[in-house]
């Protein structure tokens, strides 16, 4: 069973981005980032409103940069 938040929810980040994450301990995305993804993703505008250390920056960068990435708008840099 895939619980909420594990990368496998998210097709969109790539195999190779997850294990990089995996790498550094984040090994699913917490709630604002999960809530966050697909709207930050499809380009919607957003507020977003957590505490310290709840993931804010991860929960608007990782989807504007897998964004630029499939869109080709980005290197193949590695996170």
């Amino acid at each position: 069973m895939v619980k909420d938040g594990e990368f496998e929810n998210y097709p969109e980040i790539p195999k190779e981005t997850s294990k990089k994450l995996i790498e550094r301990g984040i090994v699913n995305l917490f709630p604002v980032q999960q809530n966050s993804f697909y709207p930050i993703y499809n380009r919607e505008d957003i507020i977003s409103r957590d505490l310290t250390g709840s993931g804010k920056t991860l929960a608007f960068c990782l989807p504007i940069t897998e964004y630029l990435r499939a869109n080709k708008m980005l290197g193949k840099g590695q996170i």
